[in-house]
């Protein structure tokens, strides 16, 4: 997410928009030193299917540097990651709560962590609507500036 910031306000420093090639959402792909054979076939389901989450989301953002504008690209990437974040933390939890091993703390650093990926989600759907609304009342402006003709030309 911080990368995406970054290449956001790079083009503002210069006038290449390359920095925002460089950002997407980084592949995830579990260790090798995970022992799958202590965890039940419920968990290592939902834990397998965690990084055809994260794949789904780097599709998507490809599909939206291709189709859409640069500038919203390194927002569509923050929101992205911070779904995904929250995603994983809700497995880490769930799977941390099955197998009795370290609890979540409140007060720990990073503890808040969720909450504001929450806030995050939350207020960049906010901006998302926002833009939405905005362009569809635009859209509908053009229309309504676009008239025929009153009067035919030959006449």
């Amino acid at each position: 997410m911080h990368k995406a910031a970054w290449a956001a306000a790079e083009p503002t420093r210069s006038i290449s928009r390359e920095a925002t090639h460089t950002v997407s959402v980084p592949a995830f792909i579990y260790p090798d030193s995970v022992r799958w054979n202590v965890f039940s076939r419920k968990v290592i389901s939902e834990l397998r299917e965690y990084p055809a989450t994260v794949h789904a989301a780097r599709e998507y953002v490809e599909a939206f540097r291709e189709f859409g504008e640069q500038i919203d690209l390194c927002s569509q990437i923050e929101y992205e990651c911070a779904k995904t974040a929250k995603a994983a933390l809700e497995l880490a939890r769930a799977t941390r709560r099955r197998h009795g091993a370290a609890t979540w703390r409140p007060g720990v650093k990073d503890s808040a962590m969720e909450r504001e990926l929450s806030d995050f989600i939350a207020s960049a759907e906010e901006k998302r609507k926002v833009s939405l609304d905005r362009r569809k009342e635009s859209m509908i402006d053009r229309r309504a500036d676009a008239r025929p003709f009153e009067t035919p030309l030959s006449a």
